[in-house]
C-alpha cells in the first residue's frame, strides 16, 4: 500500500511540478484545429530566447514523408514515466518516440498501400482527446423541461469504454491509425500491440487525411479520387450498436470539389463537422458540393447547414477553424476567392447561405495563396486572433504592421473587433519573409511558425500581439520540412523534414 501511495504522489508531482503534462492528440492539437495550447508551463515570452535543439532523430522511411508526432504527455509504462510522440510514415511504419531522451520506444510496420496513391501521402494518427468541459451538456429532465434541447444529443455510452479511452490518469490509451488497406487499428500506446482486431473503415489505397477521434468516433477525409474512391468525409462509430457486429461506417460524398489542408475538417463543441470544399461544380440541389463550407452532423454525417462562397474562385482551400468568442461559436475559413470569412457556427451563411458575419479582401497577392489551415488564439485582454499562412506576397490593400517585405510568404494576423454591434476581421501584422510557411501553433502569447521551403526549413517564434521576431533556428535544420504540420507540447516544438528526420526545439531539461 505504501508503494502504491508513493507512486501516486510521484504521479501528482510530475503532473503539477512543472505544470501537468499536456497531450497533442491530433493535427492542430484540438478537434477545433486552433493550433493553440493555452499555457505551456515551460514556454514563456522570456524563455523563448533559451530555445535550443533538444531532439533530432533519423527515422527510416521509404519516401521521406513523416507526420509530426501526436503526443501523449504522460504514460506510466512498464519502463517508467514517459512522454511519447507517435510518428507515422508513408511507408506504413509507425514509431513511438520517448521525447525526453530522444529514443525509439517501439516500432510497428502496418504496411502501405499498393495503388497509384501509395507513398504519396500519409495520414497522421490520433489519440483520444482530453475531456472537453466546455462542450454543451443536456439539461436534466424535470416536470418543466420534458426533453433535453434538440440541438444536442448526448452520445451513447461506448461499448468497451476502457478500450477507447484507457484506464485513467497515466494509463495506456489507444492510438488510432489507418493503414494502406483502409483498416483502422487501435494500438496500445505502451507496447504498440493491437488492442483489438483491425476494423474496416476506408477503401483500400484511398488518399486519406489525418485522423480525428471524438466522442467515440474516428473521422477522416478522402481526396484526389485515388483508386476510384470518392472525395468525401468518413466516420466510423466505435460506440453503441451490437458488439458482435462491425462498427458502423458513415460517409458524405462531395460529388464536386475536394478538400485539402492539414486535418481537412474542424469540429464544433457539439461535434458538428465543418468542411471547406474547393473549386468545382456546385449544385446543392444535385448534392454537388464545391466552393462551400459544409456543416455535417456528428457520427452520421448528415447535412445540417452550409455557406457558399459568394464569388467563388480557384484558390486552394484550407482547413477551417472553430472557436468561441463573446459566448458565441464561430467558424473561420478561407474561401476559394482567397478571402477570409467569419461565420456563425449555428447558421453559416444565414438564410441565403451566402451571408457571412465578416469577410476580408483576398489575403494573398495575385499568384499567392493561403496554405494548409488557419490558426486562432485569444490573448489575456480577450482579443481573438486569426492567423493565416500565406505563400507568396500579401495583398497590398491590407494595411499591416510589417518588419519588411515578404515576397516569398509570411504569417498574416487578423483580430476580431466589434463596432456598432458588428464584427470585423481587422488586419494587424505580417511576419518576416518566410518560404512556404505552415499553419502556426501558439502558446503563452508566442506564435511558432515553420518556413518549410528553401535549402532548409527555419522555425520562428513571434510575439503574438505584434509579430515581432523573438527567435529563429537559423541554419540548424539541414533540409526542407515535410508539409505535414507542427506539434507543440511540454516545452517543445516538433516537426519532420524530407530527409526522414524528426526535429524538436525547446527548453532543455536535465536528464
Amino acid at each position: 500500500m505504501k508503494k502504491l501511495a508513493a507512486v501516486g504522489l510521484l504521479a501528482c508531482g510530475l503532473a503539477n511540478g512543472q505544470g501537468r503534462p499536456m497531450d497533442w492528440p491530433s493535427v492542430g492539437n484540438d478537434a477545433q484545429r486552433t493550433g493553440w495550447e493555452k499555457v505551456d508551463a515551460r514556454i514563456t515570452k522570456d524563455s523563448v530566447k533559451d530555445f535550443r535543439l533538444v531532439l533530432k532523430r533519423k527515422l527510416e522511411a521509404s519516401k521521406g514523408i513523416l507526420t509530426p508526432p501526436v503526443v501523449l504527455g504522460l504514460l506510466i509504462s512498464y519502463k517508467g514515466f514517459k512522454e511519447l510522440g507517435f510518428v507515422q510514415s508513408n511507408s506504413g511504419d509507425l514509431w513511438a518516440i520517448d521525447l525526453d531522451v530522444d529514443k525509439i520506444f517501439w516500432h510497428r510496420h502496418l504496411g502501405n498501400g499498393t495503388g497509384v496513391c501509395a507513398g504519396n501521402s500519409v495520414a497522421a494518427p490520433a489519440l483520444t482527446p482530453p475531456i472537453n468541459f466546455a462542450a454543451p451538456r443536456p439539461r436534466p429532465i424535470t416536470p418543466g423541461n420534458a426533453v433535453a434541447p434538440a440541438e444536442y444529443v448526448p452520445p451513447p455510452r461506448p461499448i468497451g469504454r476502457a478500450a477507447l479511452t484507457g484506464g485513467g490518469f497515466g494509463s495506456p490509451r489507444p492510438l488510432f491509425v489507418v493503414a494502406g488497406d483502409g483498416k483502422i487499428h487501435l494500438l496500445n500506446t505502451s507496447t504498440g500491440e493491437e488492442s483489438m482486431p483491425a476494423m474496416d473503415f476506408l477503401p483500400a489505397d484511398a488518399k486519406a487525411s489525418s485522423l480525428t477521434m471524438l466522442e467515440g468516433t474516428v473521422y477522416a477525409a478522402t481526396t484526389d479520387g485515388c483508386q476510384g474512391t470518392q472525395n468525401g468525409i468518413w466516420a466510423v462509430n466505435l460506440t453503441g450498436g451490437d458488439p458482435k457486429e462491425p462498427p458502423a461506417v458513415s460517409s458524405f460524398p462531395l460529388n464536386g470539389g475536394g478538400v485539402s489542408g492539414l486535418g481537412e475538417m474542424a469540429f464544433g463543441l457539439d461535434g458538428t463537422v465543418y468542411v471547406q470544399t474547393g473549386p468545382g461544380e456546385n449544385d446543392p440541389s444535385s448534392n454537388k458540393w464545391s466552393n462551400t463550407l459544409l456543416a455535417l452532423s456528428p457520427k452520421e454525417l448528415k447535412l445540417k447547414e452550409y455557406f457558399t462562397v459568394p464569388k467563388p474562385g480557384n484558390a486552394p482551400v484550407v482547413t477551417p477553424v472553430v472557436f468561441s468568442y463573446q459566448s458565441r461559436e464561430f467558424v473561420a475559413t478561407a474561401g476559394t476567392d482567397g478571402s477570409l470569412y467569419l461565420l456563425d457556427a449555428k447558421s453559416p451563411g444565414g438564410s441565403d447561405h451566402k451571408t457571412p458575419v465578416a469577410q476580408t479582401p483576398p489575403v494573398a497577392a495575385p499568384g499567392g495563396k493561403i496554405w494548409g489551415g488557419l490558426s486562432t488564439w485569444q490573448d489575456p485582454d480577450g482579443t481573438r486572433w486569426i492567423l493565416a499562412p500565406v505563400w507568396g506576397g500579401v495583398n497590398p490593400e491590407l494595411k499591416l504592421t510589417a518588419s519588411g517585405p515578404a515576397p516569398n510568404g509570411s504569417i498574416v494576423a487578423f483580430k476580431i473587433e466589434e463596432h456598432e454591434d458588428k464584427l470585423s476581421l481587422i488586419p494587424a501584422w505580417m511576419s518576416c519573409d518566410m518560404n512556404s510557411p505552415q499553419p502556426p501553433v501558439i502558446t503563452s502569447g508566442v506564435v511558432f511558425a515553420l518556413a518549410s521551403g528553401g535549402p532548409h526549413a527555419t522555425l520562428y517564434a513571434f510575439e503574438g500581439a505584434t509579430g515581432k521576431e523573438m527567435y529563429s533556428t537559423g541554419d540548424q535544420i539541414t533540409a526542407p520540412a515535410n508539409l505535414t504540420g507542427i506539434t507543440l507540447a511540454n516545452g517543445r516544438v516538433l516537426f519532420s523534414t524530407v530527409d526522414n528526420t524528426l526535429y524538436g526545439f525547446g527548453i532543455y531539461l536535465e536528464r
